[in-house]
């Protein structure tokens, strides 16, 4: 299916239209990264796209933000619960960021791998992230930036996070990731994820470091 199709669905506020779309993309076989980045993300930024040139109105824009946002609810509910693995995600905008729809679907990602993920979403000041950081003990803390003028902000989060004790690990997500590292000497810890198949791949690479260290724990005993 074309994205263009499925942004018309949801511009138009069409939910179930939109469902039953993705409840045949999951029958006939097709697994979450598939339906956030080949169908959602795609659809969202072709919308973006039209807003950009006055196709469409702020409104036609809210109405299918709004209703994305529900799919990926929806969608997550679908999957149920994994077994936890004891690993924490904290994820959110930087302050004055207010594009929360890709971290949401990076957050049930995350949870789809056994994690708890708390989903702080958009314009998180860095004073309030700092401290849940700092109470929580996440292992991953999920930046996300869009528009350039908030780098400087970014740099301020990341130097901050970058102190934790625990040294999480930093993911960076976001079309202004490989800018912002490239002018930039980034912590060991930071992770570049431009898109959702990039944070995939570390998740499994996480997923494939833990059950390393499961089994030299064992072999130790």
């Amino acid at each position: 299916m074309e994205p263009e199709h499925f942004a018309e669905l949801l511009i138009g506020g069409q939910a179930e239209a939109c469902w039953a779309k993705i409840e045949a993309f999951v029958g006939a076989g097709a697994n979450s990264l598939f339906i956030f980045d080949r169908v959602l993300t795609p659809a969202m930024r072709y919308i973006g796209s039209l807003w950009e040139h006055n196709v469409i109105t702020v409104a036609d824009e809210h109405v299918a933000s709004g209703l994305c946002d529900l799919l990926i609810s929806r969608y997550e509910a679908l999957l149920g619960k994994a077994p936890a693995n004891g690993r924490r995600a904290m994820l959110l905008c930087v302050e004055g960021e207010t594009h929360a729809l890709g971290l949401k679907m990076v957050a049930a990602l995350f949870r789809e791998q056994g994690w708890e993920a708390r989903f702080y979403g958009a314009d998180l000041p860095l004073e309030y992230a700092l401290a849940s950081a700092l109470s929580w003990k996440p292992d991953a803390i999920g930046l996300s930036v869009s528009i350039v003028y908030h780098l400087p902000r970014l740099r301020d989060y990341v130097d901050a996070f970058g102190r934790l004790p625990r040294e999480p690990a930093i993911l960076l997500g976001g079309r202004l990731t490989e800018p912002y590292l490239a002018h930039r000497r980034a912590a060991e810890r930071v992770v570049p994820t431009p898109g959702l198949l990039e944070l995939s791949e570390w998740l499994a690479a996480d997923t494939e470091r833990g059950a390393r260290r499961t089994s030299r724990e064992l072999s130790g005993r």
